[in-house]
């Protein structure tokens, strides 16, 4: 028993974790639409240049 709640805690935290990247990802694409540089989102997020590159590909793809 202690098992299943164990495995159940577990995927809560992953669908906390998604949400939570998922926002992320949201208030980086609202930087990017409202024209915010690469550098300026690198220090707000602390992502990677390649990170945001790899948002604003896929923007494009979801286009």
């Amino acid at each position: 028993m202690i098992k299943v709640f164990q495995i159940l805690e577990e995927e809560k935290q992953e669908a906390i974790n998604l949400a939570e990247k998922k926002a992320a990802n949201n208030m980086i694409e609202n930087f990017i639409k409202a024209g915010a540089d690469t550098l300026m989102i690198m220090q707000a997020t602390g992502l990677t240049k390649e990170e945001i590159e790899e948002i604003k590909k896929n923007m494009m793809i979801t286009k």
